[in-house]
């Protein structure tokens, strides 16, 4: 077992409730689709507000925008929240978070709450106070904000654009059971983009060009009930993308549900279901409220839909953990967004072969309670 890079200081941040890195979906009827076909087809508005109140588990209603970004040494992670939009449960969640890392240097989060929100029906649209983003008549997303840093109170801004460079892949586009109870959808409106602008800590200038990614996760489910190990990595001068999810129901279930989707030139490629294997392999160790908690830090992926197959391995190298408080006795949610580098190979059936190694994006989940009395 080996430690990676964590910052335990920001796990008793409960200020930043919301690291939503719930983006592993799950479903219980997957379609398979072979190599050379795409999956449903998107537009803006599959990426717009969704909300309806309909009294119907209204409580129960989360929605989230999440974007991530590297350029060089500096990577970004940015997450638009919207849970229990009508305070049902008095303890509803607006609010925008942003975490941004930069090499030797200790990482910049900050975090803000809102009590009311706009958002559009017919394109990527949020607003959360002086924080949002919005799609332009190209299709590019501007998001911009500002808030405090947690640690410096310094105001910590941010400008950018982000310009897709791969399809959208709709990797689940109907309400599927997730969970021990409700449904969700997921799409990964662009698996592999380009990123300019800025951010600005205080009265120092961070410029940004660089490679980014963006999903947005909505249905009715407790926050605070499945599992979740993620993975993902871009490079659009290469036009290579690869995101990985993977749920587990309960803690008990040995067959979790995994999806898998991979474009390289113009190829869509994607895995779900029994055509997909995790392997964990090692672990890291980290002390928070008085216990040892551990996590994956590295893990081999098989995976086989009949045209392709792929091995792929993601191994962990930082981690930055945030929680979700709930009250008792409701389980808190620990989440860890981490940086990883995702190496594999992609053989066709015919004999193709294709070879990768790229840094990009990992994550994993889990009820807190659960890990401070089983571990993983």
């Amino acid at each position: 077992m080996k430690n990676d890079v964590l910052h335990p200081a920001l796990i008793s941040n409960r200020a930043l409730v919301a690291s939503i890195i719930f983006v592993a979906i799950a479903s219980s009827a997957i379609f398979l689709l072979s190599s050379a076909v795409s999956a449903v087809n998107a537009d803006p508005r599959d990426d717009a507000y969704h909300y309806m109140k309909n009294g119907i588990d209204d409580q129960l209603y989360n929605e989230w925008w999440y974007f991530n970004g590297r350029d060089g040494d500096t990577h970004f992670m940015l997450t638009f929240l919207l849970s229990d939009p009508d305070n049902l449960t008095a303890y509803r969640r607006i609010q925008v978070q942003v975490i941004l890392l930069q090499n030797g240097q200790i990482p910049i989060l900050g975090s803000h709450q809102s009590r009311g929100f706009g958002g559009d029906r017919n394109s990527p649209m949020f607003d959360i106070d002086k924080n949002g983003f919005y799609s332009d008549q190209e299709g590019r997303i501007h998001i911009r904000g500002e808030v405090e840093d947690e640690a410096t109170s310094e105001l910590f801004r941010w400008d950018l654009v982000y310009e897709a460079a791969a399809d959208p892949w709709y990797a689940i586009p109907t309400q599927t059971k997730t969970g021990q109870s409700g449904w969700m959808k997921w799409l990964v409106y662009m698996p592999s983009a380009n990123v300019t602008g800025s951010f600005t800590i205080g009265n120092r200038t961070v410029d940004i060009d660089g490679t980014g990614y963006h999903d947005h996760i909505w249905g009715r489910f407790p926050l605070n009930d499945p599992q979740f190990t993620w993975a993902e990595a871009s490079n659009p001068a290469k036009n290579f993308s690869l995101s990985y999810r993977e749920i587990w129901e309960n803690r008990t279930e040995d067959n979790p549900k995994a999806y898998l989707g991979i474009q390289k030139e113009g190829e869509s490629i994607e895995f779900s279901g029994g055509q997909v294997k995790a392997n964990y392999t090692d672990y890291s160790e980290y002390a928070i409220d008085n216990a040892t908690m551990v996590h994956p830090a590295r893990y081999s992926i098989s995976a086989d839909n009949g045209d392709w197959s792929l091995e792929l391995a993601v191994g962990v190298f930082e981690s930055i953990p945030t929680v979700l408080d709930y009250p008792r006795p409701m389980p808190d949610r620990l989440d860890l967004q981490q940086l990883a580098l995702l190496q594999g190979t992609l053989r066709s059936k015919s004999g193709e072969e294709y070879v990768f190694e790229e840094r990009g994006f990992s994550g994993y989940s889990s009820q807190l309670d659960l890990l401070r009395n089983d571990g993983v």
